[in-house]
């Protein structure tokens, strides 16, 4: 397992870090649009003045206003299995114009078990109520998943972070840490295109991404082999020779015919 005193954090590592990921889901199903990148001088709403009293460091947002984002307007998509990163441009632009309030923005992002305790250095990576919760810390250079599927997190090909986060952190904070694995903030988004490489997350259309570690039934039986092999009859996971728009058109026909219930209708 790295240790956490080997890792350190850069925001233009994390910036590439994001956008990179991003780049990678476009070339699997997410279309080129549905990602956003921030204007030469950042977002030009985030600033670090915090004039919404959201509490975070400027560091925080400084890394806000330069990353891409996944457009949460309009029909939006996946960017992990059953997971809405969080377009941060718009949340702050909702917080200003008191659409939302800070308490709730913070619940839906950092996880209710966590946001009280939550020092201003950290900042939700996801958001929503059904989200997995990804916490990314700009003091240690790390990401926690909280509730991370045990398939995930024992894999031995890419370790979390081993650390002892009741030597830095109060309690209430460190039991939260403690229960959430983290990794280096590259190796994170490493992990995420593992399960897709792995067809562990599945994307069903350009939107919606399921994950085989979520019993569907007996109705879904078959389901997960299926699809799988037809990301692989289109040549994935090798992107030389991938071929989304067929693979993707093969996934919506197989799932309207064999398993009407799971296809995502109306989903271009």
């Amino acid at each position: 397992m790295p240790e956490l005193d080997e890792i350190s954090y850069s925001r233009g590592a994390t910036v590439d870090a994001v956008r990179d990921y991003y780049a990678f889901l476009t070339k699997m199903y997410l279309h080129e649009d549905s990602v956003m990148a921030p204007p030469e001088a950042g977002w030009p709403n985030i600033t670090s003045a915090d004039p919404a009293g959201l509490g975070k460091t400027d560091e925080v947002f400084d890394l806000l206003a330069n990353l891409p984002y996944i457009r949460a307007d309009g029909d939006t998509a996946h960017g992990a299995a059953d997971c809405f990163f969080a377009d941060w441009q718009s949340q702050i632009q909702s917080l200003a114009q008191g659409k939302t309030d800070c308490d709730e923005l913070r619940i839906i992002t950092e996880g209710a078990e966590f946001y009280q305790n939550a020092p201003p250095h950290v900042i939700g990576l996801a958001a929503g109520a059904d989200n997995p919760c990804f916490v990314l810390d700009t003091e240690l250079g790390i990401v926690h998943w909280s509730e991370c599927p045990g398939e995930i997190y024992h894999n031995p090909s890419r370790e979390p972070v081993e650390d002892d986060p009741y030597e830095y952190a109060p309690e209430d904070e460190a039991d939260w840490r403690n229960d959430a694995p983290a990794w280096a903030i590259a190796d994170f988004f490493e992990l995420l295109k593992d399960q897709f490489r792995e067809l562990n997350f599945i994307p069903i259309s350009p939107h919606t991404v399921i994950s085989v570690f979520v019993q569907r039934g007996q109705r879904s039986e078959g389901m997960i082999s299926m699809l799988r092999e037809i990301y692989q009859e289109h040549g994935w996971p090798d992107l030389e020779r991938y071929r989304k728009r067929e693979c993707l058109e093969a996934v919506q026909k197989a799932l309207e015919e064999r398993y009407p219930d799971q296809a995502d209708y109306h989903r271009g």
